[in-house]
């Protein structure tokens, strides 16, 4: 019997009936600091880091204020926790060419590992295989990003996809098809994204017409074999109740029934539904701003996360030198220099220019409307929500912008992340990113089937681990 199968059976044993609603109450699981287990990952990546005094909150721990650029998670910061000036110290390995400079730096960020040409001998993805001082050659790193390793585990066949990987260009139009450079799901195999909303919308929703009431074979057996927690806990007793004898199995049926009572008096699901209002020619997207697109996607992954359609979603932000955001405050800013790349590095403005600062923001702005989304679809009797059910993940490439800093990156993690701190701020100067990927591992309950933790996610070798501070 699996690990999990197996605990989701006891706990429905031990579920005594006057005390079952205090035991599924969202509010009172974030209270004592961890949620359930997620069930599924969703990550937002944008290149270019950030303005580290504006986004790093005044204070660590759970007593603090947030600054301008993160200032958008204020509505959903009892479901987040921030990492700051956190240091990519595998780069050091590489040497300079790693540390700085933009090449690798996407490639690595969630990868925790190098790029292939770095490693010696049959190339196999170990720390005594890195070359000091490596060049930098081929972008492909030597292994696949932490949302592969977590969708793998999470994955069921109630899923209708492995993935949904969908993609903002930012400039010139949309794109159905480009090489993901943060997501990997394996060494120098890029993950495909969508940077096309409306052909994505089109892939992901194909057969499901709410207006006709028509629904295709393939999503009605998806909707069949979705299942309630409690349903979950019956179907397990089928396991459990064998080798029991006679009177054993009495109890055990009569619990049975009186948790299927439960559910039948239960409020039923929301139903899955589509994302309206999603153009579907190319000419709708050739002027089309970032905070146009970026909602339409993020509408686009939380219904089709909501749909239970994969385990794993992506939206990667792809244009780094001139991005139009529909801002005026930024486009007219950048549009005195040269771009927003130039912004970026502070080169020609000062490091707290408000162009930046905006730009900057709408990034975070950006997550905190998919969190939204996410937490208007109901998933259970309960009120808990596609959002409380989901571990979500925010990180670009840079740390500090003006630098092309790699040593002190910056991430939100949000959601279901298991036995994660809620509305904790968390200094990780003497840590790694590294630690931090390792970490959402075991926010997403993902281990070995004997329950023993996964194998060091990133460049073995390295000395990463779980950050202790971070799990209850």
């Amino acid at each position: 019997m699996r690990r999990r199968r197996f605990l989701i059976g006891a706990g429905g044993i031990c579920v005594g009936l006057p005390m079952l609603r205090r035991f599924i109450d969202p509010k009172a699981a974030r209270a004592a600091g961890g949620d359930n287990e997620p069930t599924r990952m969703i990550t937002m990546a944008y290149p270019m880091g950030t303005h580290l005094p504006r986004w790093t909150p005044d204070a660590t721990g759970s007593n603090f204020t947030l600054p301008q650029i993160t200032e958008p998670l204020a509505p959903f910061l009892d479901r987040c926790t921030l990492i700051s000036d956190c240091p990519h110290s595998v780069y050091d390995l590489g040497g300079n060419s790693y540390v700085y400079g933009h090449p690798a730096k996407k490639e690595g960020t969630l990868t925790g590992t190098l790029l292939q040409a770095a490693f010696s001998g049959d190339g196999s993805n170990h720390v005594d295989n890195v070359i000091e001082s490596s060049p930098e050659v081929a972008r492909t790193p030597n292994g696949p990003s932490v949302d592969h390793v977590i969708g793998q585990a999470l994955a069921t066949p109630q899923h209708m996809r492995t993935s949904v990987d969908l993609a903002i260009r930012g400039q010139g139009g949309a794109s159905s098809a480009q090489n993901s450079e943060f997501f990997y799901e394996a060494a120098a195999n890029p993950v495909t994204v969508n940077a096309h909303p409306g052909m994505a919308f089109a892939s992901l929703f194909n057969g499901i017409n709410p207006d006709d009431g028509e629904v295709d074979e393939a999503f009605l057996a998806l909707q069949r074999r979705r299942k309630s927690v409690l349903d979950a806990v019956r179907e397990s007793f089928v396991d459990l109740r064998q080798g029991l004898d006679a009177p054993d199995r009495a109890i055990l049926d009569d619990h049975a029934d009186k948790i299927r009572q439960i559910q039948l008096d239960m409020p039923p699901l929301a139903a899955c539904s589509v994302p309206e209002g999603i153009p579907e020619g190319d000419d709708a997207y050739e002027q089309m701003p970032m905070v146009e697109t970026g909602d339409l996607v993020n509408r686009i992954m939380a219904q089709a996360m909501g749909c239970g359609i994969a385990p794993v979603g992506r939206i990667e932000y792809l244009s780094q030198q001139n991005p139009f955001f529909g801002i005026a405050a930024v486009d007219d800013g950048t549009a005195t220099i040269t771009d927003w790349h130039q912004a970026v590095h502070a080169d020609g403005v000062a490091p707290a220019d408000p162009m930046r600062m905006f730009g900057f923001q709408f990034f975070v702005q950006q997550f905190a409307n998919l969190m939204g989304h996410l937490d208007a679809i109901v998933e259970g009797p309960d009120g808990q929500t596609a959002l409380d059910n989901s571990l979500l993940l925010l990180a670009s490439d840079y740390g500090e912008g003006d630098g092309h800093s790699s040593r002190d990156l910056c991430f939100v993690i949000a959601g279901g992340s298991g036995p994660g701190r809620r509305n904790f701020h968390f200094d990780g100067q003497n840590n790694t990113v590294n630690d931090v990927l390792n970490t959402l591992i075991q926010m997403a309950c993902v281990t070995n089937e004997d329950g023993s933790p996964l194998p060091e996610f990133g460049l073995p070798g390295f000395g990463a681990s779980a950050i202790s501070e971070l799990l209850v």
